[in-house]
């Protein structure tokens, strides 16, 4: 083979690059792990709302499922009723059905006191809930616009205080009711003050024949508790009255 003329083939020198030789494609893989790891970031970020709304508006349900004493519905072994335990100075549960006996007992002793005094079918005894109410109508304990007690009522006032004494601890209420004419005079600007005063008037008079003060409170409605609706001169005798009401003690 021939050889060219001039100096022999030279080998040209190989230049060793400093640089390492996976930089730039490390720049490209560093560069892609970047942008996933903020995306990890994201995605738990928006799972952790997620959850907390989630949990949020499951509360609300999950309170009224587990009220505070229930008990779980998947137990099956019988419910122990634990004993009934008093301490000093508590009250005792109350038996309904004792307490509607006795304030049955008393209405019809005090009717049978009614009764035996003077038969008067217009002074009425009636029991209204948990209560017994005796009702006098204002001709027989007062005169018509007046609060002083007719000396003709004091017999039965009498019985009245006499029934109270033999039923010890009974809470008596005394209540003062008019019709709707307005009155105005000297003493009494209003019905309220006129229905006030007679049932202290009332009050007095038992107090001074033995009824404890203590057991005894007053209240005047004037008109606006009425009977009948006022519309002639006999719904309004029948609003004008005096109300007695007896309550046993809440123990």
């Amino acid at each position: 083979m021939p050889q060219l003329p001039g100096d022999s083939i030279r080998q040209l020198p190989i230049r060793k690059s400093t640089k390492p030789l996976r930089t730039i494609g490390k720049a490209k893989e560093s560069g892609n792990t970047s942008n996933e790891i903020w995306l990890l970031t994201l995605s738990d970020l928006l799972m952790l709302l997620l959850i907390f709304f989630v949990l949020l508006f499951a509360l609300p349900f999950f309170q009224r499922s587990v009220q505070p004493g229930a008990k779980p519905a998947a137990k099956t072994e019988p419910a122990v009723i634990p004993a009934v335990v008093q301490h000093a100075g508590e009250q005792a549960p109350v038996d309904m059905s004792s307490r509607n006996e006795k304030v049955d007992s008393l209405a019809k002793d005090l009717a049978a006191v009614i009764v035996a005094e003077n038969g008067r079918q217009d002074v009425t005894v009636e029991r209204r809930l948990q209560h017994v109410v005796l009702t006098f109508p204002e001709n027989i304990v007062f005169d018509t616009g007046k609060s002083d007690l007719k000396g003709s009522v004091r017999p039965i006032l009498s019985k009245v205080a006499a029934f109270i004494a033999g039923h010890r601890g009974l809470l008596v209420e005394i209540q003062g009711h008019t019709d709707d004419r307005p009155i105005h005079n000297r003493r009494y600007a209003s019905n309220w003050e006129l229905s006030a005063d007679r049932a202290t008037q009332v009050a007095k008079a038992l107090v001074a024949m033995g009824v404890p003060p203590e057991d005894v409170s007053t209240r005047g409605f004037a008109e606006y508790r009425p009977t009948r609706d006022n519309a002639n001169s006999e719904d309004r005798l029948r609003n004008r009255r005096v109300e007695i009401q007896f309550s046993l003690p809440s123990s």
